[in-house]
């Protein structure tokens, strides 16, 4: 059996045909050009049985849901509600974003745990497992696109730069100046929520540290800062979630 695995986020909308067992074609589109029509030509010629998706874009969620329910194709929007095949220690677990419900069976499927996962996208987040597989909760930061146009909005002559490598810390121009700071602070955000969470979490015990999201290469390039990059977890995660509550369907 095949499913459809979507990973709907605020930039980026990713598609991907599945088996139980591993992930097979690739798709995307922007977020923002979600429609009936553009979804009819991205899924040309896949053969599916259902939709597991995680969305963290209401409006988006809602047009797949209606192109869906016409195509009469079953779809599993995930959530904490539903059996996502580990525990939640959390005080109000449907506040946790879908993406990162899929990231945490992601990781447990797929590492060892304890273990903390950090996704760049448009925010920076991190979630953290215990070494029982239980979610713990998480942090929330500014992702590297954000904060540069946080920066350009926000005052009157800097201006508008995507997220870049950067050769030195020491910027000789506005825009290397932004790109060092920009680069080197999600760096430093990292070591220090890292450094807390194991201290107050783990009883020095060193977690697993898994990046995903569109800026983790970037981020991990030239550090030791993960022992593992994975641009596809979200997907990952998803393929567990629908391998288990298909299981649990014909059990």
């Amino acid at each position: 059996m095949k499913m459809l695995l979507v990973d709907l986020s605020n930039s980026t909308s990713k598609f991907a045909l599945s088996t139980p067992k591993r992930l097979l074609s690739r798709r995307s589109l922007p977020t923002a050009s979600l429609s009936q029509a553009a979804l009819t030509d991205l899924l040309e010629g896949w053969d599916f049985q259902n939709v597991v998706i995680a969305s963290v874009v209401p409006k988006a969620t809602q047009v797949l849901t209606k192109f869906f329910k016409a195509a009469k194709i079953p779809l599993l929007s995930i959530n904490a509600s539903i059996d996502l095949g580990f525990k939640i220690n959390y005080p109000n677990p449907s506040h946790i974003g879908a993406d990162r419900l899929a990231n945490v069976a992601g990781t447990i499927a797929l590492y060892k745990t304890p273990a903390i996962v950090v996704d760049f996208g448009t925010a920076i987040t991190f979630d953290i497992i215990d070494a029982k597989g239980a979610y713990l909760g998480g942090v929330i930061a500014p992702g590297l696109t954000t904060s540069a146009e946080a920066l350009h909005l926000r005052t009157a002559l800097l201006p508008l730069t995507k997220p870049t490598p950067i050769r030195r810390a020491l910027g000789k121009s506005t825009l290397t100046a932004i790109h060092s700071g920009l680069l080197l602070g999600a760096q430093g955000l990292v070591r220090e929520v890292v450094d807390r969470v194991t201290q107050e979490n783990f009883s020095g015990e060193h977690p697993t540290i898994i990046a995903t999201g569109g800026d983790a290469k970037l981020v991990a390039q030239g550090t030791n800062l993960f022992d593992a990059v994975n641009p596809e977890l979200t997907l990952e995660g998803l393929r567990e979630i629908g391998k288990l509550v298909n299981s649990n369907e014909l059990n």
